[in-house]
């Protein structure tokens, strides 16, 4: 019971855990119903073999160091981080998905942020993981982490499906 007179609810936790990746992915609400099953069905992560970071463009602000400094910044202190206090984490997987909104965003906020005025915003998340990964490779490399890249699409329409495809960078 806790202190007010209510019931306290319990929940398990690892005491001991040695997870073995870190998953970046995006924080839009349309594709958390299908993180969380890609995650363990695909990738083989359960709850606790992977440390989660969820920020708003995924892996996206790895693309861009030079425009977005400070978002840059907190995903690199981030990997350091993690890699200081749990040496098991060899794998990074890094997600974009296709027609993000923090891309839209960024779009709007940063002049020149789309460099190729015919490509398309739905599409960008998915160019730049040839971008991703040679920053990736250029900063973070002496981390030790093998980096995965996967794009989220859409299947149908009404945007109520996703499939993820492995990036060949």
């Amino acid at each position: 019971m806790s202190e007010s007179g209510g019931s306290t609810n319990v929940y398990e936790a690892r005491p001991k855990a040695h997870p073995e990746a870190v998953v970046v992915y995006c924080g839009d609400p349309r594709l958390q119903t299908a993180f969380e099953p890609f995650i363990e069905k695909e990738l083989g992560l359960h709850k606790g073999q992977f440390i989660p970071l969820v920020v708003g463009g995924g892996a996206g602000v790895l693309a861009n160091p030079e425009r977005l400094p400070k978002e840059f910044k907190f995903m690199k202190d981030r990997f350091e981080l993690i890699h200081r206090a749990f040496p098991s984490v060899k794998r990074a997987v890094l997600i974009n998905h296709e027609d993000c909104i923090y891309y839209r965003l960024l779009a709007e906020k940063i002049p020149g942020f789309l460099t190729d005025p015919a490509s398309k915003l739905r599409d960008r998340p998915g160019e730049d993981l040839d971008r991703i990964a040679g920053v990736f490779d250029r900063l973070l490399s002496h981390l030790g982490l093998r980096a995965e890249l996967y794009y989220g699409k859409f299947t149908d329409a009404d945007h109520t499906k996703v499939a993820f495809d492995r990036a060949l960078v």
